[in-house]
Parts: structure tokens; sequence; C-alpha cells
């Protein structure tokens, strides 16, 4: 069993709603160290990873190892009323067989409570993803967000080149392209290059479906590799983390 309760309802919102766009269920696993929701997409091609620390939380009762898979649309309503002056109970008891969760608005103490169906329990979390990449960058969210949405306007591939110190990124078709240069201060915080030449491409309407959970971070941490996964992280601010591993178009 545990009962958590996280501080700002918006920012967990913002989070859930970009970062679980894409999945179909819910898996999530509740420790005496963290939250963690880790998921794959139906056709496999993205890795989600939320990950949020017992001290992002200002209630964190938690009794033995918690798995649970939820039911998407239930758990997404909860949080869909959630604001900046709301935090977020949850709660949950095996003999319930559902996942409680409740908005309490911060200055009135008005509560609002949703049941969230749990459909299974003790069912493992799929793995993580562990490999090297080669590319390495941080860039501003709102920066990269607009790469993201301004390339789909082009076409559906995103496609990134790497040559010693800067990053061509590019969409196009036969008559129309989008092309940026990344170097460092243009507009990148950090580049890393290991390698002599690195080119992969990526699904756009996989990277616009994750935009909205960019936004709650001020940085974004890009790593790539030639035919490799994409793998996007971000710190929300509190010790929470976002990781997304986007596979690579062949």
């Amino acid at each position: 069993m545990f009962r958590v309760k996280y501080p700002v309802g918006a920012r967990i919102k913002s989070i859930l709603q970009g970062a679980l766009k894409v999945i179909d269920e819910v898996p999530m696993s509740v420790t005496s160290e963290s939250l963690l929701i880790r998921a794959l997409s139906p056709d496999k091609n993205l890795l989600v990873e939320i990950r949020i620390p017992q001290t992002a939380f200002e209630l964190f009762e938690v009794s033995g190892d918690n798995l649970i898979t939820l039911e998407k649309v239930s758990f997404m309503r909860a949080f869909k009323r959630a604001t900046k002056r709301d935090s977020v109970l949850m709660e949950f008891d095996e003999a319930s067989k559902a996942l409680k969760v409740t908005l309490i608005n911060i200055k009135t103490g008005v509560e609002r409570s949703y049941q969230v169906e749990v459909r299974g329990v003790g069912n493992e979390l799929v793995g993580s993803i562990d490999v090297e990449l080669p590319v390495s960058f941080q860039i501003p969210s709102k920066d990269f967000i607009k790469i993201i949405r301004d390339a789909k306007l082009i076409d559906e591939d995103l496609e990134l080149v790497c040559v010693k110190d800067y990053i061509e990124v590019m969409s196009r078709t036969e008559n129309k392209m989008f092309k940026q240069v990344l170097g460092l201060d243009k507009p990148l915080y950090s580049l890393n290059i290991k390698e002599e030449r690195i080119s992969s491409k990526y699904d756009l309407d996989l990277l616009k479906a994750l935009t909205r959970s960019l936004s709650v971070a001020d940085i974004v941490t890009v790593e790539l590799g030639s035919a490799l996964p994409l793998k996007i992280f971000f710190d929300v601010g509190d010790g929470s983390t976002v990781t997304y591993w986007v596979a690579p178009k062949v």
C-alpha cells in the first residue's frame, strides 16, 4: 500500500499529459525511494520513464514495493483539472482494486476525488535502456520544442547530422526543406561529439507528442548515435526526471 502527496498539481499534470500521451496503460512502481513509471508505446518505438523521488513529495507513506498497472484514461482524467493551487494525494491499498487520486485546494482545503482502475498488480516494469551514445548536447527546452514544431511542418522525419563542433537539424521533401545549425551558444549550452560523423533520423509525430512535457523544464539534454535511439532527458527542478528513448528510423 502507499499514500503519497505531490505538492504542485499543475506540474505533475503537465509531465503526465505529455509523457503518457503515446502509451496505452500506466505501469507504476512505488517503493520507499521513489514513484516510477516506465512504459513502451504500443509500437515499441518509444520508451517513457518518469521518476519522482521520495524527497519531491509532501507526504510519502509506503509499505513494501508496489507494482500496479493503471487504466490510462481514468488516470489522466483524475489529473485533468489539477492546477498550481492543488496538491495531489494518491492512495492505494491492494484490497480496494483502485487507485484513489484526490485534488486538494491548498487554500480552501476543498477536495475532489477520482477512482482509477487498477488492471494489474505485481507486474514488473519493462526494463530500462543502457547504451552509451556518442553525441550529447544541452539545449533550452523552448528552442528544442520550436525545432520539432517547425520541422513537423515540412515532413515526418527529423534528421540530425553531427560533425565536429556543430549539428545540422533537417526535415525535407523534394520541394521544401527545414534546416537549422546548432552550435555552442547557438543555442546549445553544451556539445560533445565523440565520433567523426554521426547521422540519424527520428519520427516527428512521436517527438511532437512529447513537446508538452518538455515545457516543464528549462533545459533538455539530448543524446544520440548513428542508427541508435534518441535519448531526451530533463529534470523538473524538484529532483523528478523524465527520460524518453525514441527509436531511430531506418
